[in-house]
């Protein structure tokens, strides 16, 4: 991965002339920020004679991209104060704290004449010092919330050459490059002359632990093969190109990286071909221009559908990582690579083309929620508002979230993720216990989104069967002994198992999924009727197994009776003769997959309603 890194790196500096101080300055601000004009900058003005500095006043100006080597912010790893006086304002009592730690810090720097004329005024003159506190005090407070927030305190200097910053000064200047590498090394490992394991130069070389802190030798794709114990000797890296890895770990944060519910991703591109990078890497830096409106993991993901159609000349690595202190530190939560483009359009087009079923129309999930539900499945709203989560990576994250009902699986929900990108299998029981539990969860609490659970389970379960990433399952479909009726009514149902074959596949799974249909139909009219569903506490919870099923059948048809609806009878009738075929070649579901495929069919049962039954029953959602 570090190569991959460099090459990026590499391809930075030359596209964009950057100089060293380019790539140690940090930037403390976020883009929209600064495209907002909330970011500012309070200056402390001094005029400069020589060495002799007076000061002038504080004044306010725009934050500006442009002057970052002049503003020399960067901020040290333990967060306790910055590299330069240049601090991002938390509040004015830290800020004054951090500027007077810096020159305690940097004590040996006093010996400058002139860095020891400011800390004189900043520092050891009371009367000076107080008047300074004072006038940024009234600056802070007249700034606007926001860009309270997004404030940084800096010194400025007139002199006979204009007005200048602190990246003005070369004293300034060399501090920043001294000590900003400084913090690259493990002050454990001085740098000691060796080979550049990246550039294969002999140079001072050492084991750095910037830009990236998650370093390990433990690690397959960090590291390989080595002793924990010499890793510094034969993971050795130079100045020059830590510097270029810190320049490629900008370029990933800016142009590589996205949101992935609570934590980050980066794609990385891995080049075969070296006469494509160039182009490849221009593009990715255009992507803002270009408005892409799907996507696969995230929200706001546009990476990926770019990618998709690159050759596979290029792998793509993905490293999803959790940021810590800061954004300096980060630990990796799941590495994959060598992954193709190609992989990735196949997981785009099996998405999109699973939404094409009918069950995923509007027309069909109106019938599921109501008037009040508009567009497909991946592309929709409820009661006005849109519904999120949308994505594959989204539709995988509802069934293993972070959440105070049903705990934290974000672990499991990574490594769903990873298996799918790296085209692992995944076990069955997994998914079933897991859309089991979220379904189970909805329904016992009576939440509206318990059949939108039910659709989205069943979509992720259809685009994992269509890319033959499930293990676990018996992929030969039996042959069904329930004769295929051609009236409205079976025919329904039919071409419903016809689309899904995959994963209604079994008599058993079939008797189940209707018992949970025609379960549907009952709680429509007791709800009609009553204005309640008392028949919801006979499902246990949805705590189902074959005999509470069985058990279950002849009371569903029962309460069917006494409320004088005997226009369900042909849907009795399958589901008798899916029991007794799925009796006759053996049970062969677990209790988990009958808990489960009963909630799908209780929760997708209005699609199979016909019209003039819901003119019958005047139908009413829950």
């Amino acid at each position: 991965m570090l190569n991959e890194v460099k090459e990026i790196g590499d391809f930075a500096i030359n596209r964009d002339g950057l100089s060293p101080l380019d790539i140690i300055v940090d930037q403390p601000f976020s883009d929209t920020a600064i495209k907002e004009g909330d970011a500012k900058v309070i200056c402390i003005n001094f005029e400069k004679n020589n060495a002799e500095i007076d000061y002038l006043g504080v004044h306010v100006e725009d934050y500006n991209l442009t002057k970052l080597t002049k503003y020399l912010y960067r901020d040290h790893p333990s967060h306790r104060f910055r590299i330069t006086p240049t601090d991002k304002i938390s509040t004015l009592e830290k800020t004054s704290w951090r500027v007077a730690y810096w020159f305690r810090k940097y004590d040996q720097y006093l010996e400058n004449d002139f860095i020891n004329n400011i800390e004189e005024a900043l520092i050891e003159d009371e009367e000076i010092k107080e008047d300074i506190l004072s006038d940024i005090k009234e600056s802070f407070e007249s700034l606007s919330a926001d860009s309270k927030s997004n404030s940084l305190l800096t010194l400025t200097f007139q002199t006979s050459d204009g007005k200048k910053y602190l990246g003005g000064f070369d004293v300034f200047n060399e501090i920043l490059k001294e000590e900003g590498m400084n913090e690259f090394w493990n002050p454990d490992v001085p740098l000691k002359e060796g080979i550049c394991y990246l550039c294969g130069n002999a140079k001072k070389v050492s084991r750095p632990r910037e830009p990236f802190s998650f370093y390990t030798v433990n690690n397959r794709g960090f590291a390989q093969d080595l002793d924990i114990e010499k890793s510094w000797k034969q993971l050795s890296i130079c100045p020059e190109c830590t510097l270029t890895l810190e320049a490629g770990r900008n370029f990933l944060d800016k142009y590589l990286s996205k949101r992935f519910f609570g934590n980050r991703f980066y794609v990385i591109p891995k080049f075969n071909l070296r006469d494509i990078k160039e182009e490849v890497m221009e593009d990715i830096v255009h992507l803002d221009d270009k408005k892409y409106k799907d996507s696969l993991l995230s929200e706001e993901e546009d990476i990926l559908y770019y990618m998709k159609d690159v050759d596979d000349v290029v792998n793509l690595i993905f490293v999803f990582y959790e940021v810590k202190q800061g954004g300096k530190n980060f630990d990796i939560l799941k590495y994959v690579e060598d992954v193709p483009p190609s992989w990735i359009k196949k997981l785009f087009d099996v998405f999109e083309d699973v939404n094409s079923k009918t069950i995923f129309q509007e027309d069909i999930l109106e019938n599921i929620f109501g008037d009040e539900w508009e567009g497909s499945l991946i592309n929709s709203s409820y009661k006005g508002e849109k519904n999120y989560y949308l994505s594959l990576g989204g539709f995988i994250r509802t069934f293993f979230p972070d959440s105070e009902n049903t705990g934290t699986h974000d672990k499991e929900f990574l490594d769903i993720v990873g298996d799918i990108l790296s085209k692992q299998k995944i076990q069955k029981n997994t998914l079933i216990k897991a859309f089991n539990r979220e379904i189970k969860d909805s329904h016992v609490n009576e939440k509206w989104d318990e059949r939108l659970l039910a659709l989205k389970s069943l979509y992720i379960y259809t685009v994992l069967k269509r890319l033959n990433l499930i293990t676990g399952e018996n992929d030969m479909e039996k042959e069904s002994k329930v004769e295929k009726k051609s009236d409205e009514y079976r025919s329904k149902v039919n071409e419903f198992f016809d689309e899904f074959s995959n994963a209604l596949n079994t008599n058993a799974k079939k008797a189940v999924f209707l018992e949970g249909v025609l379960t549907r139909f009952l709680l429509d009219i007791q709800s009609q009727e009553r204005g309640s569903t008392p028949f919801r506490s006979k499902l246990r919870g949805l705590r189902l197994d074959e005999m509470k099923v069985k058990n279950l059948f002849p009371d569903i048809t029962e309460k069917l009776r006494q409320y004088d609806a005997p226009y369900y009878q042909w849907l009795e009738e399958m589901i008798s003769q899916y029991f007794i075929a799925a009796d006759n070649e053996g049970w062969d579901i677990s209790k988990n997959e009958v808990s489960y495929y009963f909630a799908l069919g209780l929760n997708l049962g209005r699609s199979f309603k016909i019209k003039e039954e819901e003119e019958k029953e005047g139908e009413k959602n829950e």
